[in-house]
């Protein structure tokens, strides 16, 4: 069995950014990370943290496929990583507030990024009328959080937040808000722009665009194909 592991921060520095191990069956991250304390020469006075499929595991979690990605990393900067992510319907985002909440999170944090995106009025001459959202809503959400901490983790955040909203949205709507806290602007807004692209293309959520002169699904990065309803 195959498992890729990925490190980060001062690990990256210690053991290099990416290690393969293979073994003989289902194995526990403690032991795992036993092979690089023996092997690989990781001191064992750094506390280490794992992320399986963008969730923190703890030690015993046992990893019994094939293929997986470990993330390894240090204990994360400011004690914690505040994740927030979400799919709505109706809640109308209270900027304030975001704003309030998350400048409290961290004394050390400097910069807050935030993204909004909402329902165009106009494609070209043609008036649109709602953006339909759906999603496979437990993989949409395990899919944001995984972004989350791994984007995160990479760009030293203090937090970050994701929500996607779905159901039926008029022009003007907000359909996504993405933010992200870090200790300056430079990894703050970098880290969000990473974060709306993967979201963009990563996450199961399929847009209808009902429009005066028809209705298109949009696809992959604004492609637009006429819905074919069934007769």
């Amino acid at each position: 069995m195959k498992i890729k592991i990925k490190t980060l921060s001062l690990l990256r520095d210690i053991l290099g950014e990416t290690i393969e191990l293979v073994v003989d069956g289902p194995v526990r991250v403690v032991d795992i990370v036993e092979i690089l304390r023996s092997k690989y020469s990781l001191p064992r006075d750094i506390e280490v943290i794992a992320i399986v499929n963008g969730e923190v595991v703890s030690m015993e979690y046992l990893i019994s496929e094939d293929n997986v990605t470990v993330y390894l990393t240090p204990p994360f900067a400011g004690g914690g990583l505040h994740i927030d992510v979400r799919l709505i319907r109706d809640e109308k985002p209270d900027l304030n507030k975001i704003l309030e909440d998350l400048s409290r999170i961290d004394p050390a944090s400097g910069a807050l990024s935030i993204f909004i995106g909402f329902v165009k009025g106009l494609i070209g001459e043609n008036k649109v009328e709602v953006l339909e959202y759906e999603a496979v809503e437990e993989a949409a959400i395990n899919q944001m959080r995984k972004i989350a901490v791994e984007e995160g983790v990479k760009h030293g955040l203090k937090a970050v937040v994701i929500w996607h909203w779905l159901g039926e949205r008029k022009p003007g709507e907000t359909t996504l808000l993405i933010a992200t806290l870090g200790e300056n602007r430079s990894n703050a807004i970098k880290a969000m722009q990473i974060i709306l692209e993967r979201v963009k293309k990563e996450v199961p959520v399929f847009k209808l665009e009902k429009r005066s002169d028809g209705e298109y699904w949009i696809i992959g990065d604004g492609v637009r194909i006429p819905r074919q309803k069934n007769s």
